[in-house]
């Protein structure tokens, strides 16, 4: 199976790096943001409902936060959105797995405001696409 990654405008924060991703065997699309949480996945699917020919199935989740936690141990990092339940509680953990070793303090939590459409670094240093950007615009050919 082969895939096709790029990176694009996320929906919510406009972060200029959420990942897009397409499976060329499953045709399934997804976007997903590392400084937000926002997901978004869409499925080819033909069937008929309602005597209707459905081609698609999308689904979009909003989050009031994020997650990168980074294990020290293997150097896998696991992303992720999250509810405004749950940001609080993960961000509490994870400075714990950071103090005690756990986690690398490369991981990050946090938190974005629906309203003001700001992200707020709860742990760590969350990606804001200026390091990027400024990466881009450089000449690789230059120390």
């Amino acid at each position: 199976m082969s895939s096709v990654q790029s990176d694009v405008k996320c929906e919510q924060c406009g972060f200029p790096e959420a990942w897009e991703v397409f499976d060329c065997g499953t045709n399934e699309w997804t976007v997903d943001c590392p400084r937000c949480g926002y997901h978004e996945s869409w499925k080819h699917e033909s069937y008929f409902s309602n005597g209707h020919l459905e081609r698609g199935v999308n689904e979009v989740l909003y989050s009031a936060g994020a997650y990168c936690a980074k294990d020290l141990e293997t150097g896998i990092k696991k992303h992720g959105g999250l509810p405004e339940t749950e940001v609080e509680e993960v961000a509490a953990k994870m400075r714990d797995d950071i103090a005690s070793g756990k986690l690398s303090p490369e991981s990050y939590v946090p938190r974005y405001n629906f309203d003001t459409h700001e992200v707020t670094e709860l742990v760590g240093q969350v990606p804001s696409g200026d390091e990027a950007q400024a990466e881009k615009g450089r000449n690789p050919m230059t120390p």
